[in-house]
């Protein structure tokens, strides 16, 4: 006979007697459960003290009951239903003897187990399922589950190795010899009513532990990560920083270097001669074609200037709960962090030497930085590869993330809303050039190593995150407007 899931509140729960009604408080709020009564009470208190059986907890109820003059059948009833209702805030245990094997953490307030009996068929693991360190212990997580399951015994590893294919039961029981069948058998509860296993009806194919159609495991994962979602995790604007760090400036200082200032445009001149901005957004296309004439700093400076400069800086004000200092720009970004930088490696453009270079958006200036001319042609070699052996542009624009400045604000999504900001950038730099008949296409792959290495950037505090292709407009191209150059 295998030995029965153990039941326990989660750490923090607490029941109250709120004028004759019992209600249990937890990470998510209150849940009242009916009147309280003695028997009902001293059977979640046991759960709340530690693992604890159904039918232990039922014996109590039955002994409690007639010392105090109940009929215990309805007071059972009222605990099985409680039961039902605090599926959000009850951990499940699978033992082996007196020690735990593994434990069943609920994550989400609709956190609710499987019903039913695990199927005598092979089972699987969930394809989304993975093992992590959480808190100094082995956890077993899935985006498509409610539950975390924490590995307390070193035994219960072994099952999971095996489940990485459809197993059965005999074959577990061959390779698991340390643990008796009772105990496994627990296991295989737990993690089926958690949802981490699945039945195999066919041998070569388990559909319901596959990923959705057209996900990969990493991309379900970076949704479930973007999402407020089924977690216990702290999310949203939470400044999880504030307390260890200062914030990240709002412009970071210009890098070391020859400073190149660039034309700061007419902007009044731009509203009178750009075309209208349907006319804009409806011709917008991504060009991967390039004039004979070379893209020149004044049409580079006009479009950063119009697309990414600082427009003012304001302090912090804490009393308005903006510990930090913040900027405006032309594009939005999340909380005004504005945490995206642009560094240029330059191909051809009339007036800038051909090398890379870092945008100062408070100066509106280059700053030229040291690089070999084999790092641009690297950049130059993954733009056509992104773009279909499109001819090199102009200038490669690399958009890298100073991400704390986000994760100093932000918990859990911080990388999520980088990328976000990243397409409103690209769109905004994808429209600029487009008003000013300029060729232009937005990259979102390559290989983040590239640009690491070329602009020397500082590993997973300036990420790279996309990248923007511009130059001149063939003459007898499909960019119509004009291109202003006044070089």
């Amino acid at each position: 006979m295998s030995p029965p899931l153990l039941l326990s509140l989660h750490p923090g729960t607490a029941l109250h007697d709120d004028q004759g009604l019992l209600t249990v408080r937890h990470r998510w709020g209150r849940t009242p459960l009916g009147p309280y009564t003695p028997p009902l009470a001293e059977a979640l208190h046991t759960l709340a003290a530690g693992p604890t059986a159904v039918d232990e907890a039922a014996d109590r109820i039955n002994a409690t009951a007639r010392s105090c003059g109940l009929p215990p059948e309805p007071q059972l009833a009222l605990f099985h239903h409680c039961l039902d209702r605090l599926g959000h805030t009850l951990q499940r245990h699978a033992t082996h003897g007196s020690r735990p094997l593994a434990t069943a953490v609920p994550l989400a307030l609709e956190a609710a187990p499987r019903p039913g009996p695990v199927p005598d068929t092979p089972l699987t693991l969930d394809r989304a399922a993975h093992l992590r360190p959480v808190d100094g212990q082995l956890a077993l997580e899935s985006p498509r589950s409610g539950f975390r399951v924490r590995v307390e015994d070193p035994r219960a590893a072994t099952p999971l190795a095996l489940l990485a294919r459809p197993a059965s039961r005999a074959e577990l029981g061959r390779h698991c010899h340390e643990l008796p069948e009772g105990a496994r058998t627990a296991l295989l509860t737990l993690l089926y009513s958690t949802g981490f296993l699945h039945p195999v009806q066919d041998a070569r194919r388990a559909e319901t532990a596959d990923l959705p159609p057209g996900w990969s495991f990493h991309e379900l994962l970076a949704y479930d990560g973007a999402r407020a979602g089924p977690r216990d995790r702290v999310y949203g604007p939470v400044f999880p920083l504030r307390d260890t760090e200062p914030p990240p400036p709002p412009v970071t200082r210009p890098a070391t270097g020859r400073t190149i200032p660039l034309r700061r445009p007419d902007l009044g001149r731009a509203a009178r001669e750009d075309r209208t901005f349907t006319d804009v957004l409806e011709s917008r296309a991504s060009r991967r074609t390039y004039g004979e004439r070379p893209l020149s700093r004044d049409q580079l400076g006009e479009l950063l200037y119009r697309a990414a400069r600082v427009r003012t800086v304001l302090d912090a004000r804490p009393e308005d709960d903006r510990p930090y200092a913040v900027t405006s720009r032309p594009y939005p970004s999340a909380g005004s962090a504005y945490e995206l930088e642009l560094y240029a490696a330059v191909h051809r453009c009339h007036g800038l030497d051909r090398g890379l270079y870092h945008y100062d958006p408070l100066g509106h200036a280059l700053t030229a930085l040291p690089g070999t001319p084999g790092a641009v042609d690297d950049l130059l070699r993954e733009a056509s590869a992104a773009t279909g052996a499109a001819p090199p542009p102009d200038v490669h624009l690399t958009l890298v993330s100073r991400i704390k400045r986000l994760s100093w604000k932000y918990a859990a999504h911080s990388y999520a809303l980088t990328l976000k900001n990243t397409g409103v950038l690209l769109q905004t730099l994808s429209l600029v050039a487009t008003a000013m008949g300029l060729s232009g296409c937005a990259v979102g792959g390559g290989d983040s190593e590239t640009p690491v290495r070329a602009f020397g950037l500082a590993a997973h505090t300036e990420i790279p995150v996309g990248a923007f292709l511009l130059g001149s407009a063939p003459a007898d191209g499909p960019v119509p407007g004009n291109p202003r150059d006044t070089a």
